[in-house]
């Protein structure tokens, strides 16, 4: 049986690199992809693979549609074929709309949406001539919900789930599935970012973040399962939850969103002093 050749953005740090990681253990070809070519090379020599042919590594700016084309035709040349697509590349920066510069804004639309839109067009092309494939898009819970502070990001996110559903529709009578993958904050580079801006204490409000092994366990099952969509959260905490019923019910969410920030302050807090920390 032929292995599997997959995909993943962000491939240099955090989900992406642990997703590059996770599935060539699993037995695939993995296609490592980043912007940050030092940082692809960095990885593959901590995780080991640096010189398996199994591996392809390519530095690639996720906005630009041509080089995904380019990406997709020296894959399928490669390797004869495209299984998966995990687009997790992301860029997020905290900070109120009236303060934000317009390059930061739109970093958060080039990035989150236009690269997911132009990853999943390219492979589609593909999948679509060979009546199979997987596109898997990492949104995030503020996908469903609004995050003050994170207004860009969570705007993004918003297109990043909606694109996915109708798109999913749209490939599904080809033979290709989509499947947009909306997790809680995840103990990463990107939120060790957010730790000393105060307009992110939203990203704080629960007990922990969802770990990399939580999440590696449930893209798997994703792979596995191919569904529609699939949120997670930190198991008790209800966030998920209650980020759909804000979805539905935003004026409500006012009452409860000053005591979520309460918390993500001190959180933020006990990050930027951890000797504090109870043992």
């Amino acid at each position: 049986m032929a292995r599997t050749v997959s995909i993943v953005t962000g491939a240099a740090s955090g989900i992406g690199k642990r997703m590059a990681l996770s599935l060539y253990r699993a037995g695939h070809h993995v296609v490592a992809v980043d912007v940050d070519a030092d940082g692809l090379e960095r990885a593959a020599e901590e995780q080991g693979f640096a010189t398996d042919r199994g591996v392809l590594r390519k530095q690639l700016d996720v906005r630009d549609a041509d080089a995904w084309d380019e990406l997709v035709l020296v894959v399928v040349r490669r390797f004869g074929r495209l299984d998966t697509l995990l687009n997790v590349a992301g860029f997020l920066r905290p900070g109120y709309v009236h303060e934000a510069n317009a390059a930061t804004l739109a970093l958060h639309v080039d990035v989150n949406v236009k690269g997911v839109i132009f990853g999943t067009r390219a492979a589609a092309r593909h999948m679509v001539q060979q009546g199979s494939g997987h596109v898997v898009n990492v949104a995030s819970i503020a996908g469903v919900s609004h995050v003050p502070g994170l207004s860009a990001y969570c705007a993004s996110k918003h297109a990043v789930r909606g694109f996915s559903l109708s798109v999913a529709h749209e490939l599904s009578p080809h033979g290709v599935a989509v499947s947009v993958f909306c997790p809680d904050a995840v103990e990463t580079p990107m939120l060790t970012l957010q730790e000393t801006y105060s307009e992110a204490a939203m990203t704080f409000g629960a007990r922990r973040a969802l770990s990399l092994d939580e999440v590696e366990e449930a893209l798997h099952r994703v792979l596995a399962e191919r569904p529609l969509e699939l949120f997670i959260d930190v198991p008790l905490t209800g966030r998920a939850l209650a980020a759909k019923l804000a979805n539905v019910f935003p004026k409500l969410t006012r009452v409860a969103m000053e005591g979520v920030m309460k918390r993500g302050r001190a959180e933020q807090q006990r990050r930027a002093h951890p000797r504090s920390r109870p043992q």
